[in-house]
């Protein structure tokens, strides 16, 4: 009998695979890749949580198995048909301890064996926020028009609001259609590239920007047009919406905007246009929609066919697709049923927000790109939120990520602040730039932090519609100091460690900014692992050096993404590796108090050549820090230590300083002795001369020039407020075997200073800090 059962087994799974004729494919994940989530024994920060996993060739959908055991005995959820590799349950699990699994399913019949089972867990204080499923959204959503950003019944509020409380918002957008009417802008067909332009020279980034800009303008303006139209009924504004729509609608979509050719000019024409096309649509006659849908569904094919094609769902880490994405969801919003395919772009939207988004991010608020490109992608995804607030009731606020958002401003950025930290065009961004996003989180998320940051820069929620739409929506809120939050934060998912000594004035405060992330050196967060920065005042001092000219240029590539633009080390004078997903780095240790910082990271795994690079650095606020570098090659190699400032430094034996507008500043090279110090104002290469950016940057290299298999750095960095200021005195560093031990003595609170360094930790002691840190 049980020989009988066994073959009976083994014939039952042989048809099963067999029919299927497809291997689930389970590789593990990859740098780049989204990755299987939950993961193995992880605990889910939402309730319930992303599923992922890598999708197989063959497979047209997928089932996931849900049970509170391993055996799956006592199933919870089991879901079928799931078209993308990645799902999102429509509701909560409640707190426990799951089991999941995966299979996939052919066209052709049968199905793949099931996958690995991997377990996790949903704690008691787990964010709700299931993914509502496509029925659902389809219900909530107004069946005729508007429905994007707000609703039929929502007028009659929003005209009471432009006559009341937002009156000097109303009267600012309705001279903006006036204007609009008196003077279009130019719908006329952006131009193509003309033959023989240089890719990414001066004439080709005219155009390639300039036809975004026009495509705004004419987009934004039918929109803006449309929005005031609602609003008064004045079908003057209407027809102008409705004559810009029907320019649009006459470019060709496979032309100078199709979504392949110039992307910046199509995303533009994904959303602006389908918001034009919602608010006119009374006026529109059925050959006017006609025309503007067949030219739509060109474009939402475009961005859809990209991102799929591109795998977004497991591979997610392409830049401008995380803004695609949204926009599209906001055309299938408008074009229901109006397009056969805009469910199917919604579906994959939703699933993208509740599953694999937002990518460049972790759970405390960080964002893994820098301040600009946060800025930038932030501002147009609440876009979005508008959009699923009035079309389905969805709260983007109730997700882990967004609950934390405007943290990562307010710790970089403390008002007051001109430095912009790491990441792509991000110095010199400040303050006042991000204070209107800020306003808009505060808004959004009801915290008072964030609305005091908006008052302190003094921001409101934006201009035009889109500011409108936010302030209709905002309610009363008392804003709230910081004062009893910590001055400094490390974003541990992300990399990045922000060490402040004033959280609420930037003008008054010295920030060390630290990177060392699992994310590594991919797209816009291309600085090394490991680099360092420091601003005084809000100032800029130590810097990461160069500016984009326009992306991937000769300067871009061979300089900015060359670790040798950053605070950082070279090994025989090599980078990092460059801009890649592989050069990762991680944050092994981080502490803050009031009078004492600290923070490390490694990085070994960043170089070709290198097996470890511990960093080590101890902030003794508001005016010391040391700085421990331990280096390890599999083969001898020299080791270049490299800073930039905006101004020469004046160099001495192992030591330089340097002083400008923000402050003074002095480098001690403790160890190792006999560095061979240089300086030079040069790039190689420079940004392109069109860009005219006239950078005044002094790069100073300390270059160890023995060959050794291991290699210690040791470095005190003074703040001084003279530059003539007296040396903080130092004991002789005493060196055993492989440990370091510096004593410091100075004036005032805390005033003696002890750091030991050893090979696989540190202990920092000063006044009541007295801690260890252990290398992980």
């Amino acid at each position: 009998m049980t020989r009988f059962w066994c073959a009976l087994m083994m014939v039952a799974v042989s048809v099963n695979q067999g029919a299927a004729g497809v291997e689930l494919d389970q590789a593990p994940a990859e740098a780049g890749d989204w990755g299987y989530h939950p993961e193995d024994g992880g605990m889910s920060a939402v309730d319930p949580p992303a599923f992922s996993w890598r999708p197989t060739k063959g497979v047209s959908t997928y089932t996931v198995q849900i049970a509170a055991d391993a055996a799956f005995q006592s199933r919870v959820r089991e879901q079928t048909g799931i078209t993308w590799n990645t799902w999102c349950a429509d509701k909560p699990l409640g707190p426990g301890t799951y089991h999941w699994r995966y299979r996939g399913a052919v066209e052709s019949g049968g199905t793949t064996e099931w996958s690995v089972v991997r377990s996790f867990t949903v704690p008691d204080d787990a964010a709700v926020s299931p993914q509502p499923s496509l029925p659902d959204l389809l219900a909530r959503m107004p069946q005729g028009h508007p429905r994007l950003m707000f609703r039929q019944e929502d007028i009659g509020h929003l005209k009471e609001l432009a006559a009341g409380p937002l009156a000097q918002r109303w009267q600012a957008l309705l001279q903006q259609a006036e204007k609009l009417l008196k003077t279009p802008p130019d719908a006329s067909e952006p131009p193509k590239y003309p033959e023989g332009t240089e890719f990414k020279g001066e004439a080709w980034k005219k155009i390639w920007w300039g036809n975004r800009v026009r495509a705004i303008a004419a987009a934004d303006g039918a929109a803006t047009l449309g929005f005031v139209y609602r609003l008064t009924g004045d079908e003057r504004y209407a027809q102008a919406s409705r004559d810009l729509l029907m320019a649009i609608a006459a470019w060709d979509p496979e032309g100078s905007t199709q979504y392949k050719y110039n992307d910046e000019a199509a995303m533009p024409l994904l959303y602006m246009t389908s918001r034009a096309y919602d608010w006119a649509y009374p006026v529109l006659s059925e050959a006017d929609r006609g025309a503007i849908i067949a030219m739509m569904r060109v474009r939402g094919s475009q961005c859809f066919n990209h991102l799929t094609k591109a795998n977004h769902l497991w591979r997610p880490y392409s830049s401008h697709s995380n803004r695609a994405w949204h926009k599209l969801g906001e055309l299938a919003i408008a074009f229901h049923g109006d397009i056969p395919e805009a469910d199917r772009w919604l579906d994959f939207a939703m699933t993208v927000f509740y599953t694999a988004y937002p990518v460049w991010s972790d759970a405390d608020g960080g964002w893994f790109e820098g301040a600009a490109y946060w800025t930038s992608y932030m501002s147009r995804f609440m876009y979005w939120a508008q959009a699923v607030r009035a079309a389905f009731a969805i709260d983007v606020f109730e997700r882990p990520f967004f609950r934390h958002v405007g943290d990562f401003g307010m710790y970089l950025l403390p008002p007051g602040t001109n430095t912009g930290g790491f990441g792509d065009q991000a110095p010199p961004m400040t303050s006042r730039d991000i204070g209107p996003l800020m306003a808009s989180f505060a808004a959004g998320a009801r915290n008072p932090f964030w609305k005091w940051y908006a008052e302190e820069t003094g921001a409101d929620i934006g201009g035009g519609y889109i500011g409108f739409l936010a302030a209709a929506h905002a309610r009363d809120l008392e804003a709230k100091a910081p004062a009893d939050r910590p001055a400094s934060a490390c974003f541990n998912g992300t990399g990045l460690a922000v060490l402040n000594t004033n959280l609420l004035d930037g003008a008054k405060n010295h920030q060390l900014v630290f990177k060392s992330s699992p994310m590594g050196r991919q797209s816009h967060g291309y600085n090394a692992n490991n680099a360092f920065l420091l601003h005084l005042n809000g100032e800029r001092v130590f810097l990461c050096s160069g500016k984009r000219d326009v992306y991937g240029s000769p300067h871009h590539q061979n300089w900015m993404w060359h670790s040798r633009s950053d605070n950082a080390i070279l090994v025989n004078g090599e980078t990092q590796v460059k801009h890649s997903p592989k050069a990762t780095g991680r944050i092994t240790a981080f502490a803050t108090s009031e009078t004492v910082d600290v923070v490390a990271g490694e990085a070994g795994a960043s170089y070709e050549n290198l097996d470890r690079w511990s960093r080590r650095i101890v902030f003794f606020k508001p005016n010391v820090i040391v700085i421990h570098d331990l280096l390890e090659a599999p083969e001898p190699s020299t080791f270049q230590w490299n800073l930039h400032a905006p101004a020469p430094f004046k160099l001495g034996e192992n030591s330089a300083s340097w002083s400008g507008k923000p402050g003074h500043v002095r480098v001690r090279f403790l160890e190792p002795a006999g560095l061979a110090l240089s300086q030079t104002d040069q790039f190689d290469p420079p940004p392109a001369d069109w860009a005219k950016f006239n950078l005044n940057e002094w790069h100073l290299t300390a270059d160890c020039q023995e060959k050794t298999l291991a290699r210690t750095f040791l470095t005190l960095i003074e703040i001084m407020d003279t530059p003539d200021q007296a040396p903080l005195v130092l004991s002789p560093v005493v060196s055993d075997g492989d440990s370091l031990r510096l004593h410091m003595d100075g004036a005032g609170e805390n005033s003696v200073k002890v750091v030991e360094f050893g090979p696989v930790s540190f202990a920092v002691t000063a006044g009541e800090f007295n801690r260890r840190f252990e290398d992980r």
